[in-house]
């Protein structure tokens, strides 16, 4: 007796656990089924019995145009030569050079994030173009574009008026 009230204790227990999980289940309502309309009586013929109207005839649709047959094609592409891409992608052909000459004319600074820095500043101060350029790992240095020795000349004295550092000696 003890373990059929354990047993269905449990059962009662799991089931409002479900409940409170899940929430309470929702059944679906059974399909109502249409009932033919009845016949209908014209009044004052008791005898007479008058049957719905038929549904109309469906209107036809006209039949969609067949699909056009797709265009011969003239000639078969070729298949891309893979190596050929494969090279380019891993040997790729070197940069044209810049028709300008960049010269360095800052002691080299240890990260790139300091260079750049650095640039932000100067490029606010002169309005020169500057150019961070890593020569190894740890040593990047900044360098502006030149033409001819005049214009070095010229550039390192716009620094010098924007910063006030004496850039005469580089």
């Amino acid at each position: 007796m003890l373990r059929l009230i354990g047993i269905l204790t449990g059962a009662v227990l799991a089931i409002a656990l479900l409940i409170v999980a899940l929430g309470v289940p929702e059944f679906s309502e059974p399909e109502i089924v249409v009932e033919p309309e009845p016949a209908v009586v014209v009044a004052g013929q008791p005898d007479t019995v008058q049957e719905p109207a038929p549904d109309p005839e469906p209107i036809e649709e006209p039949a969609p145009d067949p699909e056009p047959e797709p265009e011969p094609v003239a000639a078969v592409t070729p298949e891309p030569d893979y190596e050929t891409l494969v090279d380019q992608i891993f040997a790729p052909e070197a940069e044209p050079a810049d028709n300008q000459n960049w010269y360095a004319f800052w002691s080299p600074f240890r990260s790139e994030i300091a260079a750049n820095g650095f640039v932000s500043k100067l490029q606010e101060s002169t309005g020169i173009d500057y150019r961070v350029v890593k020569v190894k790992t740890g040593v990047y240095e900044v360098a502006f574009a030149y033409s001819d020795d005049a214009d070095v000349r010229e550039k390192l004295s716009r620094i010098s008026a924007a910063t006030g550092l004496d850039m005469s000696d580089s």
